[in-house]
């Protein structure tokens, strides 16, 4: 029993060895960092409503072909 505990222990602390994302170009990493740390905490109040516009605009964009690609989906599936 104290060898898989050992080995559960040894799995996670390799977890923790990650090393920080560099993207290379410093103002990149920066936006980076404050991009998914603005995510982690708030994710739904971005995603949500971007989701929501993205919808929208492809409807008013493509319109009926998409009516129709999502219907022919739907019972392709």
């Amino acid at each position: 029993m104290k060898t898989i505990n050992y080995r559960l222990q040894q799995k996670l602390e390799e977890v923790f060895f990650l090393e920080p994302n560099e993207l290379g170009v410093s103002y990149l990493t920066s936006l980076y960092k404050k991009t998914t740390s603005y995510l982690k905490s708030l994710p739904f109040i971005v995603i949500i409503p971007l989701s929501l516009m993205a919808a929208v605009f492809i409807y008013l964009l493509l319109g009926k072909l998409i009516i129709k690609l999502v219907t022919l989906l739907q019972y392709g599936f």
